[in-house]
């Protein structure tokens, strides 16, 4: 079920990026701009926690390349469910 979910998880999590930088070019009206911004910061800090922690517990069984790094910072979980079976080996 996984194998079908991944991909429209990490679908939608582009759609979120999406929308939330967009509002820094073009923001939205009223208090809409400034939730996105705090969105945007609380997102951006959740999804570098996560790398940081990636990073530091699975630092001697994996070793993630540039673009994975950048996957998981933007997809998170969703790349880290199809980089899973790296770490069992």
């Amino acid at each position: 079920m996984i194998k079908y979910f991944t991909p429209l998880a990490k679908f939608f999590m582009l759609m979120v990026w999406t929308g939330l930088l967009t509002n820094l070019a073009f923001p939205f009206p009223g208090q809409a701009a400034l939730a996105f911004y705090l969105l945007l910061g609380f997102m951006s800090i959740m999804h570098l926690i996560q790398l940081a922690v990636i990073y530091s517990a699975f630092n001697k069984k994996i070793r993630l390349t540039k673009s994975e790094a950048v996957q998981v910072f933007i997809f998170g979980v969703f790349k880290l469910w199809q980089i899973k079976d790296r770490l069992r080996g």
